[in-house]
């Protein structure tokens, strides 16, 4: 059997069934079937552990790269706020204002004083 339990956000599978415990159950199929019967099965039941064995393995690898994953993120996250903080905030400058501004046409009453001299 497996118990998980959630840290950090991620699943834990711990063991409970422990070596001794297997034991014992088999040799309670053992008691139950008797030796004969048993014996057909053993293979079978051998089988299971050695999956549920791989299993483990896998689900304890897999929990590591998630765990890795996760305190690279963080430190990445860390990273990004640290940059984010050193660039200076500006006030929006809106790019149509801009745009209006620019295209403003000179007459020639503009361009030049009342004496006819040039004004810029």
């Amino acid at each position: 059997m497996l118990e998980n339990s959630t840290k950090n956000g991620m699943v834990c599978y711990n063991k409970i069934m422990d070596d001794t415990r297997i034991l014992e159950l088999t040799g309670k199929i053992e008691e139950t079937l008797g030796k004969e019967n048993s014996a057909m099965i053993s293979d079978t039941l051998g089988e299971i552990l050695t999956g549920n064995t791989e299993n483990m393995k896998a689900l304890a690898e897999r929990d590591a790269k998630i765990k890795s994953l996760q305190d690279r993120n963080e430190k990445l996250v860390a990273a990004n706020g640290a940059l984010l903080q050193k660039i200076p905030m500006e006030r929006a400058v809106d790019r149509s204002e801009e745009k209006k501004e620019a295209p403003k046409k000179i007459n020639l009453k503009d361009a030049f004083d009342k004496n006819g001299r040039f004004l810029h």
